[in-house]
């Protein structure tokens, strides 16, 4: 499937191996068959996109740190990545989230050259959001991301 469609400048705030990682775990969100059907390809890093269609998931980096042992750092990074999922109700957005917490939640492995370690669930929120007379609910989910390059 691998159809990552990205919003922005493509990558968010990330450069070098944390934009490789971002497209990445891009796909892996859209290898998951019922996120997928929920969504589409509707996938965007930093903004929705100018007349996206509901459901879709938009994805923030909050933040990004080498991990270091006493001898320096090594190559794990970890990443606190927010996903606000966005639906036209509130079930749509929950649904969507779910689904992204369903292949995400504990997920351990290899991706396209990228060695996810750990993915941990780390927050949620929900909101109702209004702008130019279009409204949505979201339902945001922030995870904690463990990875190095393969």
């Amino acid at each position: 499937m691998a159809r990552h469609r990205a919003g922005g400048n493509g990558c968010g705030a990330q450069s070098g191996k944390g934009q490789v990682m971002q497209k990445v775990l891009a796909n892996l969100l859209l290898e998951h068959a019922p996120l997928a059907a929920l969504i589409d390809d509707h996938l965007h890093w930093d903004v929705m996109l100018p007349g996206a269609p509901f459901p879709n998931v938009v994805m923030f980096v909050i933040s990004g740190v080498t991990n270091y042992t006493y001898s320096g750092p090594d190559r794990t990074q970890q990443n606190r990545i927010q996903f606000d999922s966005r639906g036209s109700t509130a079930a749509d957005a929950r649904a969507v989230a779910d689904a992204l917490t369903e292949r995400l939640s504990g997920f351990r492995g290899e991706f396209q050259g990228t060695k996810f370690k750990g993915c941990f669930a780390s927050g949620q929120r929900t909101r109702h959001e209004k702008v130019d007379g279009l409204e949505w609910f979201v339902d945001s989910r922030d995870f904690n991301i463990f990875w190095a390059p393969a």
